[in-house]
């Protein structure tokens, strides 16, 4: 996690995803929330379900997760049952999907392999997460880490269909170039995203839903590189077409998470998300009819049209980005857009209420979890309020 009083790195605890997929619940900008901090609280051997196990107590939208255990995917469905009311409720309507990894270059592991089969048999959906690293475990050229990302994602698809025909799956992915100079990984980079682009193209060409993570940045605070990266990216996957992007929050080569970036990267969502609606026509196609009704003295300001359409026309930021006089801005106090994040969390927090959760839905869940964590030491359940029964 960055923390906003230091700014510097610390590791992560169940508190902090807790207090992050608030965040991201709050934030309409969010259709879903994700699993993507690990828990340095809890026993490595569950990691991966009790992530999941926080975010089910701590929101209430779909959660993209993934199980990187032998025998997490098996508790993680267990958990995901008991939320959705049976395994039946949970494949007619499941409410999670899965990013599964292949290992660059052109190899699924065992693991992988058993992960894909087993939730296409429970009829969870798949987001297969090809990495191909240009230059390193893939080709250098952007076309030849777009060519292996698509032979290791059609493995995935052959085998995870072969298992369960008919079962949901995306076609996602987290590639990037190598910097040679550096030997970093790096997700902001715009040749990372034109990689995203073109293999949501080949996704598109077989009619699968496409996936990637971008809007994040490797800049290491939240600063001008970090708004600059996450913009461009973020910007480029959709206008690229992808259906599903990750990476909102993150920084540092995705190794570090704020809640403080989250809601700066909701502006650039909004932002975006009113570009793709394009140029509307609510009025006659030119809009003389403004015209008109204004008079030679051009009152648009006062016609009933201007206060009808305006909230529709206009994306309306929250108060983390600024569009006050200088005058204004200082009286306010004169805060930057990192310190308005602040704000704007901690208000978040204060009043977005938990999701209401069936207490008997709880307390199995809790169950669950602590029968699963007490051979590897699990005590108490950390960074969550429900308990278990007595």
């Amino acid at each position: 996690m960055l923390d906003p009083e230091t700014l510097e790195t610390r590791q992560s605890q169940a508190a902090d995803l807790a207090r992050l997929t608030r965040v991201a619940d709050a934030l309409r900008a969010y259709d879903a929330v994700s699993t993507a901090i690990v828990c340095h609280d809890v026993p490595t051997e569950i990691g991966d379900l009790y992530r999941l196990f926080v975010v089910l107590l701590s929101s209430s939208k779909p959660v993209v997760t993934g199980a990187f255990t032998p025998h997490g995917s098996g508790v993680m469905l267990d958990l995901l049952a008991i939320d959705a009311g049976g395994r039946d409720a949970l494949a007619e309507r499941p409410r999670a999907v899965f990013d599964v990894c292949p290992s660059p270059p052109l190899t699924w592991s065992e693991f992988a392999c058993r992960n894909v089969i087993d939730l296409g048999r429970a009829w969870v959906p798949v987001e297969l997460i090809s990495m191909p690293l240009a230059g390193v475990a893939a080709p250098v050229t952007l076309v030849g880490a777009i060519v292996q990302h698509a032979a290791e994602s059609l493995a995935g698809v052959v085998l995870h269909q072969l298992a369960a025909p008919g079962a949901p799956i995306v076609w996602g992915g987290a590639p990037t170039i190598v910097d040679m100079r550096t030997g970093s990984t790096p997700m902001g980079a715009i040749e990372t995203g034109m990689i995203d682009a073109g293999y949501a193209a080949v996704g598109r060409s077989l009619g699968l839903p496409t996936h990637a993570y971008l809007g994040a940045t490797d800049a290491k605070v939240i600063d001008a590189q970090a708004g600059l990266e996450t913009g461009m990216t973020a910007l480029v996957g959709a206008l690229a077409g992808i259906d599903m992007i990750s990476g909102a929050g993150m920084l540092d080569f995705l190794l570090a998470q704020s809640p403080e970036k989250l809601v700066i990267d909701a502006e650039a969502i909004g932002m975006i998300q009113r570009l793709l609606r394009g140029i509307g026509t609510p009025t006659e196609t030119l809009a003389t009819g403004f015209f008109e009704t204004a008079g030679p003295e051009g009152r648009f300001l006062e016609l009933q049209e201007t206060r009808r359409l305006f909230r529709d026309e206009q994306f309306l930021p929250s108060r983390v980005i600024d569009r006050q006089s200088r005058r204004a801005w200082l009286d306010a106090g004169g805060l930057d857009s990192f310190a308005r994040a602040r704000e704007r969390v901690d208000e978040l927090i204060a009043s977005h209420p938990l999701p209401e959760l069936d207490p008997s839905v709880a307390s199995a869940l809790a169950a669950r979890v602590t029968e699963a964590g007490a051979p590897h030491g699990l005590k108490g359940l950390p960074g969550v309020a429900v308990t278990l029964p007595a």
